[in-house]
């Protein structure tokens, strides 16, 4: 190995500059040693390469599109339509469903939407833990708004009553997520759903139950939860709803929820 690097010239002094008229710099100095102590030459830093994904498999792709329809963005609107078209006359339809949709959806979206504009916020989906007292309690004191609204209004009990449901549940899981991880995908889900099959009894509960555990499944697949996070927030809200219709009175109902659940089986 030649002890000089190029372009330097033996016989000059450590001061003096190069051909180029460059100063012999400081990675070359750096080499000659290390040449002379015949260690390895020091080679430059270079930036790190980006790891190149490996492409997605139909396990991967299912369980983005279970995360991304099932999201409460979409399941608490979508649900609150269905569950309301089948409980109000016509005339009252779009009233009930605006009031509820905008407290309980549009008005934490629009808080969300505002907090990343400001920086306070990362992204729609409030990922981060720290982030989601602000759009919890904007959805929870929605939900208690539309539901006093629906009432003083006349509407029954199973149209103002989701309201209350919903935001009684966002309440106990928001208090959960301050002490540890819990699915909030797999919370909403499960309250809408279970609300919908016991408000309409006519349904056969497995045609909206199975979406539960696979939403369990994908959140896991998507390393978003662990399944007993999936599971823990399937099971406080199974049994905050079941409770939150018992007291309003519709406990006939939750009793042929039960039945059909056995029937259907």
């Amino acid at each position: 190995m030649p002890i000089f690097p190029a372009n330097s010239n033996p016989g000059a002094s450590p001061n003096q500059n190069s051909p180029s008229g460059e100063p012999v710099v400081e990675e070359a100095v750096a080499d000659t040693v290390a040449a002379l102590a015949h260690e390895t030459p020091r080679t430059p830093v270079t930036a790190p390469r980006t790891p190149v994904t490996a492409p997605r498999t139909p396990a991967d792709m299912a369980a983005f599109v279970f995360s991304a329809v099932l999201s409460p963005y979409l399941v608490i609107p979508f649900g609150t339509l269905g569950i309301i078209y089948a409980r109000s006359p016509a005339d009252k339809f779009w009233l009930w469903a605006a009031i509820s949709i905008f407290f309980s959806t549009a008005l934490p979206v629009i808080y969300v939407l505002i907090g990343m504009a400001r920086g306070t916020i990362s992204d729609v989906h409030v990922m981060e833990r720290g982030q989601r007292g602000g759009p919890f309690a904007v959805a929870i004191l929605g939900g208690f708004v539309a539901a006093y609204i629906l009432h003083r209004i006349q509407a029954p009990t199973s149209v103002w009553g989701l309201s209350l449901l919903l935001s009684i549940n966002g309440l106990i899981i928001g208090v959960i997520t301050t002490f540890t991880k819990i699915s909030v995908h797999v919370s909403v889900l499960s309250s809408t759903v279970l609300c919908a099959v016991i408000l309409h009894p006519e349904l056969n509960p497995y045609a909206l139950l199975w979406m539960v555990p696979a939403l369990i499944w994908a959140r896991t697949k998507r390393g978003r939860h662990s399944v007993w996070q999936g599971i823990g927030g399937a099971l406080v809200t199974i049994f905050v709803t079941s409770v939150t219709i018992y007291a309003l009175n519709l406990g006939p109902r939750l009793t042929q929820f039960v039945n059909n659940l056995i029937g259907a089986a």
